[in-house]
C-alpha cells in the first residue's frame, strides 16, 4: 500500500491511473479518502490520474499526536505531490477538506488549474469587517473550540454530529458508518484540529477567497442553525460561507443543492461527478490541457 513519510508520520493514499496532472481529492474532518471511492473510480475509469491522502490522524494514515491542522495538513498535501511529480492539479475538498484545498493553493499557485469546494463552510457569524482584528478573533475561535472538546468526550461529539449530516434513510447504513469511524478514532485527533480549523476560518478564510484567482466550482447542500443543528440547505437560506463566495469570489460557479446531506459524493455520486466534469469541460481542463 502507498504511504509517503513525513516528520509527523507516514501519510496513506489512493492513487489510480498515471500522468503529470490529476484530480486530487481531499477528505473531511474525522472521515477518511474512501468517501471519494465513487469520484475516484469515475475519473480513474476516464483516464485521470487520481489522488487521494488519507490525512494526518485519519485511516491509515500515522494517528501519533501532532501534525494535525489544516496547514499541516496542506503540507503534507503538498509534498504528496511534489513526491508524484505532479504539474497540475485540480484540488477537490470536502467540509474541512475545502480548508486544506484553499490552504494548497494559496501556497502552490499556478499548479493548481481549479478548485472545487462541496458543502464548506465559513464558521464565523458574517463576513468580517475591513478593519477586523483576525488574530484576536482566530484566538477566541480557537479556545471556543477547546473548551467545547474538553468539557464533552469527542466520540460523544462525533456521534451527535455526523447523526447530522445524512437526512435521508436510505442512507442509514452510511450514516452509521461515518459515526462509528469518527467516534473510534483517538480523541486528541478532534482535541488538535477543531480548535485549529476554527481559528483558520477567522484568520485566513476571508483573505485567502479573496485572492482566489483560479476557476471555482461550490456544491452547497447543508449549513447550520442558530443552535448549531446541521440542516439541508433550502430555499431563501444563507449563510457565511455563500456570504463569503459571493463577496469574495464572484467569479466561482455556485451551485444550490435542496434536500440532501452533507455527503452529497456519496449520496449523488453521479450528479457530482457529472457537474465535476461539465465544470472542467466549460474551463478547458480536459486531460490534454494546460
Amino acid at each position: 500500500m502507498p504511504f509517503i513519510e513525513r516528520p509527523c508520520g507516514s501519510i496513506f493514499y489512493r492513487q489510480e491511473g498515471s500522468g503529470s496532472r490529476a484530480l486530487v481529492f481531499v477528505h473531511g474532518a474525522l472521515c477518511d479518502h474512501t468517501d471519494w471511492n465513487p469520484q475516484l473510480d469515475h475519473f480513474a475509469a476516464r483516464g485521470w490520474q487520481v489522488l487521494a491522502p488519507d490525512l494526518k490522524g485519519h485511516g491509515q494514515s500515522s494517528r501519533t499526536p501532532g501534525g494535525i491542522g489544516v496547514e499541516a495538513f496542506s503540507r503534507d498535501l503538498q509534498a504528496l505531490i511534489e513526491h508524484l511529480g505532479l504539474e497540475r492539479v485540480v484540488l477537490v475538498g470536502h467540509s474541512m477538506g475545502c480548508r486544506v484545498v484553499l490552504q494548497t493553493w494559496s501556497d502552490l499557485g499556478d499548479r493548481v488549474a481549479g478548485v472545487v469546494l462541496v458543502d464548506g463552510a465559513y464558521l464565523a457569524s458574517g463576513l468580517l469587517p475591513p478593519d477586523a482584528d483576525r488574530e484576536v478573533l482566530a484566538r477566541q475561535a480557537s479556545e471556543r473550540a477547546e473548551a467545547l472538546y474538553r468539557q464533552v468526550e469527542p466520540a460523544v461529539r462525533a456521534r451527535r454530529g455526523f447523526g447530522q449530516m445524512f437526512f435521508d434513510p436510505r442512507f442509514d447504513r452510511e450514516r452509521d458508518a461515518a459515526i462509528e469511524r469518527a467516534a473510534s478514532l483517538p480523541p486528541h485527533v478532534a482535541r488538535e484540529l477543531m480548535p485549529d480549523f476554527a481559528a483558520w476560518d477567522l484568520r485566513h478564510m476571508e483573505p485567502v477567497l479573496a485572492r482566489l484567482d483560479v476557476p471555482v466550482l461550490a456544491v452547497a447542500c447543508t449549513w447550520m442553525d442558530s443552535g448549531h443543528e446541521r440542516r439541508p440547505l433550502a430555499e431563501g437560506v444563507d449563510t457565511p460561507w455563500l456570504q463569503a463566495l459571493r463577496q469574495h469570489v464572484p467569479q466561482a460557479t455556485v451551485l444550490r443543492w435542496f434536500g440532501g446531506g452533507h455527503f452529497p459524493m456519496i449520496e449523488q455520486p453521479q450528479r457530482v461527478n457529472g457537474v465535476i466534469e461539465a465544470w472542467m469541460e466549460e474551463w478547458g481542463m480536459g486531460r490534454g490541457s494546460s
